[in-house]
């Protein structure tokens, strides 16, 4: 099979270099227009009629132009349809010719949509098993056994806040929970303004046991620090001008953190200029003092993002072969907006300023679900960045509470025409009491399940039956049933009740039985 690329002049470049990663057949016809997206069919006919296509097989358009190919393989004689909407997708694309049924209004990305989340997914995986020569460049080094730097994604750390207050059990429960949600690096949280080495050893000894994942610990206290290191730890954060001569002879065979303040004498510069060249002084005395294996952190604040940022840029053009930590959650935890949006904008930041970790907490409940979020997020920009492309259509993506595309039908009004239409009351009378019984239904987010607990009479204290599964559909299926429930308006509370429960579940919103789910700009008040 042979196949005709039609492209603008922007894109020649780098939908020839896209087309030779596919085993088909392919040439290129760029057309005099500089942007891809802005041809129409009819352009496409008038080019294609002048030059003759009689050697191809297929006529493959951008993706993102308007219009339906059909006129373009009417008038030519030749099959003609939407290629992907960018260059880095046309080797799976070219691949599925003859096994997939292409689109002449659909680009073939979306038709595709699996194929590349898999073509995602083996680039990041060849990354990972490129690890030993890529550790070789300057700007990589190792975690334990975790590789970071330039030449992978950005690694998300998840802190278990305050984790030398917590049992064991507690501890260990977390730190499963967030490498299961897709954290690369445990940190033990110890408690400001307080010194609890033996806290500090308890905690690292427990995530250790429980998790394959390098460890960090997370204070500025030399004896915390000490005590930490010497039960495992792999890395510290974190050394300022402080405390650096202190923790220097235990440091030298762990990756440190290093952050542009002196925390004994309350000094840290605000100025992006000033924090840069104050980090640079302070790493060039660690390094002095035998530490080897330095990642700067020049802080993000929540209250001053734009210059944070600034500094995180500068100094990432004057040391491009230091490794970058940036405290994305500093941010993301003070927000009152939905942390899903705003990690996936750090995260971007974060990767333009050549970072290598991501921090990432779940202390406040709006922020539950960063580690998994940052984790998507900083497996986006990477290939974002490695493929020169914007942080979309890639094959994975972030959206949660919205869709990227219209799917649902119209209503189509004229249906009402010969029907009888009634509005709904929204102040109904309750629900009888079914006679089998009343439902309490609640969340278990630590099994991840929807539960229903279902007591005999309404005064109850205690249920007789517990139904609990993943779904909304598998609970009331089950609990038909059983035979727990007999009035159709009780099925129908029941319904709508564990809907919501699901939906909860999986977003990290708040349920509470009876309480609307969604509210704010959703509400006209």
């Amino acid at each position: 099979m042979k196949a005709l690329l039609i492209t603008g002049s922007l894109a020649e470049k780098a939908v020839k270099r896209y087309a030779k990663e596919s085993s088909v057949e392919t040439s290129v016809l760029a057309l005099k227009v500089p942007v891809a997206a802005l041809l129409s069919p009819e352009q496409i006919v008038k080019a294609l009629t002048k030059r003759g296509v009689e050697d191809f097989d297929v006529i493959l358009v951008p993706g993102l132009i308007r219009g339906d190919t059909a006129v373009i393989a009417d008038s030519v004689g030749k099959p003609a349809f939407k290629g992907p909407r960018y260059a880095a997708d046309l080797p799976t694309v070219l691949d599925a010719l003859g096994r997939v049924q292409l689109s002449t209004v659909t680009p073939a990305c979306d038709l595709l949509r699996d194929e590349l989340r898999q073509k995602a997914l083996r680039e990041l995986d060849a990354v990972e098993k490129n690890r030993d020569a890529l550790l070789k460049k300057p700007g990589n080094m190792l975690i334990g056994e975790l590789a970071i730097g330039k030449d992978f994604p950005m690694r998300v750390l998840a802190e278990i806040v305050d984790a030398a207050l917590m049992p064991n059990d507690e501890i260990q429960r977390l730190a499963k929970h967030f490498v299961k949600a897709g954290a690369d690096v445990i940190d033990v949280g110890m408690v400001a303004g307080e010194s609890r080495p033996s806290d500090a050893k308890r905690a690292v000894e427990a995530v250790k046991k429980a998790v394959d994942v390098p460890v960090s610990i997370d204070t500025l206290d030399p004896a915390e620090l000490k005590e930490a290191v010497a039960a495992g730890a792999d890395l510290i954060l974190s050394a300022d001008a402080g405390n650096l001569e202190q923790i220097a002879p235990f440091a030298a065979d762990v990756a440190v953190v290093i952050i542009p303040t002196n925390q004994r004498e309350g000094y840290f510069p605000q100025k992006a200029e000033d924090r840069t060249r104050f980090l640079e002084e302070i790493m060039e005395e660690a390094r002095a003092l035998g530490m080897k294996r330095l990642i700067a952190d020049l802080i993000l604040e929540p209250s001053n993002v734009l210059e944070s940022i600034i500094a995180f840029r500068d100094f990432a053009a004057r040391n491009p072969d230091v490794p970058v930590f940036v405290g994305v959650s500093n941010v993301t935890e003070l927000f009152d907006a939905d942390s899903v949006g705003v990690n996936a904008l750090l995260a971007r930041l974060s990767s333009e300023a050549n970072a290598s970790i991501l921090l990432a907490t779940e202390k406040s409940s709006k922020a539950k679900g960063t580690v998994r979020e940052e984790a998507i997020a900083a497996k986006m920009m990477f290939l974002a960045k490695r493929r020169g492309s914007v942080p979309k259509d890639l094959g994975i993506d972030l959206l949660v509470l919205k869709d990227k595309r219209k799917h649902e039908e119209a209503y189509d009004k004229a249906l009402e025409a010969d029907a009888q239409v009634t509005m709904a009351d929204e102040d109904s009378e309750p629900a009888t009491v079914d006679p089998q019984g009343v439902f309490r239904i609640t969340v278990d987010r630590n099994a991840e399940t929807i539960v229903a607990l279902h007591f005999a009479t309404a005064e109850a204290d205690k249920p007789n039956n517990i139904i609990k599964g993943k779904t909304a559909e598998a609970v009331y299926a089950k609990i038909v049933e059983t035979g727990l429930v007999t009035r159709l308006d009780h099925a129908a509370y029941l319904g709508s009740e564990l809907a919501k429960a699901e939906v909860a579940l999986k977003t990290s919103k708040e349920y509470i039985q009876d309480r609307t789910l969604f509210k704010g700009l959703l509400s006209s008040s």
